[in-house]
């Protein structure tokens, strides 16, 4: 059974053994292309103040790995006391990567699952930095305001559709991780392959716009793209 990943160059390579190990055919084509955005002063600015931030919430793998960088160059040494947020198990692991304790949601890994987090819930004169790519949910933003958070948002990718993208006619299914990976390949998937998307925002997404089967898994998370596929 040919099984094709979308996940951007680069974050493939984990799903692709995991596939092959479990007895599928893996092939890979990204969907999108993460393209890193230039460093302004405006950012610059509010890196310079991260000791003052309650928490910094890291949306993706993505945005750990670029914001840490960033962050790095002006921080020799990191502020204490700031809650170091991921999304999920990839961004975690990209937070562990730069000597810090990442707190993760310990299912759904999404915005819902992150505002559950103990530290999110008293926010009242503190504040909260959001690192994320260019476009994404407001729901994460807008919540923390409501909670009483001084919320700064910044931006350090964008995502754009990779013209590199191509779904072999012999393709039993295709994985589909985000909303935004969807967009960018919903007319040239064929008929006939089946989609697994991860989560249920993501299959309503898929549903409008493809008539083959679909599975929908519970996270975007490797073993549960896995778990999702028919013989798992």
């Amino acid at each position: 059974m040919q099984v094709l990943v979308t996940r951007p160059r680069g974050q493939q390579q984990a799903l692709m053994d995991a596939l092959r190990q479990a007895g599928y055919q893996s092939l890979h084509s990204p969907a999108l292309h993460i393209e890193p955005l230039p460093l302004s002063d405006a950012t610059r600015r509010v890196l310079m103040d991260l000791d003052l931030f309650h928490a910094v919430f890291f949306a993706s793998s993505n945005a750990a790995r670029l914001a840490l960088a960033a962050m790095a160059d002006l921080w020799p040494q990191w502020p204490v006391g700031v809650h170091w947020l991921a999304v999920g198990k990839a961004t975690a692991a990209e937070i562990t990567r730069w000597h810090l304790q990442p707190t993760v949601p310990d299912g759904g890994f999404n915005s819902e699952a992150v505002l559950s987090l103990s530290c999110l819930q008293q926010l009242a004169e503190k504040k909260v930095l959001l690192c994320r790519g260019e476009s994404g949910r407001e729901l994460l933003a807008q919540t923390l305001s409501q909670r009483g958070a001084e919320v700064e948002t910044l931006s350090f990718y964008r995502r754009l559709p990779s013209t590199e993208f191509h779904c072999p006619e012999s393709c039993d299914w295709v994985m589909v991780t985000s909303v935004e990976s969807w967009q960018a390949i919903s007319g040239k998937i064929p008929p006939g392959a089946g989609v697994v998307a991860a989560g249920e925002r993501v299959a309503s997404h898929i549903r409008a716009q493809h008539t083959g089967p679909m599975r929908v898994a519970a996270s975007a998370h490797d073993e549960d793209m896995l778990a999702a596929l028919p013989g798992a």
